[in-house]
């Protein structure tokens, strides 16, 4: 009889050596993907890591079927032990559930063995895997395949192999508690924390924009690498702006500096621009921008070297704002000396057209793409990228100063391509 083993799988990392370990190990064995990983928080985080198992599974040509996201389910299992460390009964629970629904679903499906990447990782204790693995296993009649993916140089393997794929290397397991443990100290918790209904420069909402887009193209045969860049990031944590005591709506151009406490002042001076008008105070070099339309976000042309405070209001604000008006701010903001962007490259990068995408936006997500437009501009141009025509590439960090496309111009050349 052939074996037939369904892998549990919990993220590209863990997969990208270990399915290709399982493969080698049971050559004439049908093998599925399982992703199932409730523990995963948030949602975000949980389908960035689908994404890219999805991708891996792909091209090792096996398939993967995505489990339900049950969070409410892991909560109830783990409730009781919020505070015990990583490698602790909280972990044994955790890899309990998930195997335990793997075998399900492997019984249902006519499979006769099961086994997890969960070995793959350095920070999981593999005896207690096995012996989780091996319990859940013999509860539905099945076999638990226990493979110590780490041996051999297993996790250099998995290393080289995660860069030479791009895929994303998440900084936590994914449960929650074992990250308000990381992140002991802080006065929130970045991976927590949504700061608009966009795509921010740098955000997981974004890298998840570009990994699903890449699957979808690298899914239609055509090859896609990334360009990982660095930079200056910026967020709003809060802001406020009053005019004679009264609150006003208002935005905040990107890489405005805090205000220590309240700033108070007077508007002393009013310069006329092209498209707004720009006030100046008697305290401060803060400034207010009154845009010659109804208020909205903008995004930088380019970057910003100066990072006085800038409220923009819009022009419905413009008979209340004097000279001599007084005016009261509060801003607290934030700079991230590490944070990362990417472009993706889809196609040959020599093609003589290309055309230019972005994947970031605004904070209330305007000024984007949606993923169904660059998709269908991909179906549309399928043939053109494959003969090496043509050459789409989504820049990211457009909105503080079209980074990524800056970026693009200086490293094009020097870089390799799949």
């Amino acid at each position: 009889m052939k074996d037939k083993i369904l892998v549990h799988i919990c993220c590209g990392v863990d997969a990208v050596w270990a399915l290709q370990k399982i493969k080698e190990e049971f050559p004439d064995s049908e093998i599925k993907g399982f992703f199932y990983d409730p523990n995963i928080h948030p949602e975000e985080e949980y389908e960035l890591r689908w994404i890219e198992t999805e991708r891996i599974c792909n091209a090792l040509g096996i398939e993967c079927i995505k489990g339900e996201y049950e969070l409410g389910k892991w909560l109830e299992a783990t409730k009781g032990y919020e505070h015990v460390p990583e490698r602790g009964e909280r972990c044994t629970i955790c890899h309990d559930l998930r195997l335990k629904k793997t075998a399900q679903l492997a019984k249902k499906l006519g499979y006769n063995k099961i086994t997890t990447v969960l070995m793959m990782s350095p920070k999981k204790d593999f005896d207690v895997l096995k012996e989780v693995g091996e319990k859940a296993a013999e509860k539905y009649g099945l076999e638990f395949v226990a493979i110590d993916f780490r041996k051999q140089g297993g996790v250099e393997k998995m290393n080289k192999l995660s860069k030479e794929f791009e895929i994303y290397h998440q900084n936590y397991c994914g449960c929650i508690y074992a990250l308000f443990q990381q992140r002991k100290g802080l006065e929130y918790i970045p991976e927590l924390v949504s700061f608009g209904k966009g795509r921010l420069p740098g955000s997981r909402e974004e890298l998840l924009f570009i990994k699903d887009i890449r699957t979808f193209a690298e899914n239609e045969g055509i090859s896609c690498t990334e360009q990982v860049f660095e930079f200056i990031g910026w967020k709003l944590i809060s802001s406020t702006m009053k005019i004679r005591k009264e609150p006003v709506q208002h935005y905040v151009l990107p890489m405005s500096k805090s205000i220590k406490g309240i700033l108070r002042g007077k508007v002393t001076k009013i310069e006329e621009k092209e498209d707004r008008f720009v006030l100046f105070l008697n305290k401060s070099n803060l400034q207010i921008w009154i845009l010659k339309e109804p208020l909205k976000e903008i995004p930088l042309e380019e970057p910003r070297f100066f990072n006085h405070p800038i409220f923009i209001v819009g022009i419905d604000q413009k008979e209340k704002l004097s000279i001599g008006t007084k005016v009261e701010f509060t801003l607290k903001t934030e700079f991230d000396p590490d944070a990362k962007s990417q472009n993706l490259i889809i196609g040959n990068i020599n093609a003589p057209e290309k055309i230019f995408f972005h994947s970031d936006t605004l904070s209330d997500g305007s000024f984007g793409y949606q993923p169904e437009e660059i998709k269908r501009k991909i179906k549309e141009e399928k043939e053109k990228i494959l003969k090496g025509d043509l050459c789409l590439i989504i820049t990211g960090a457009e909105t503080l100063g079209k980074l990524g496309k800056l970026y693009f111009k200086e490293n094009s050349q020097n870089t390799l391509y799949l």
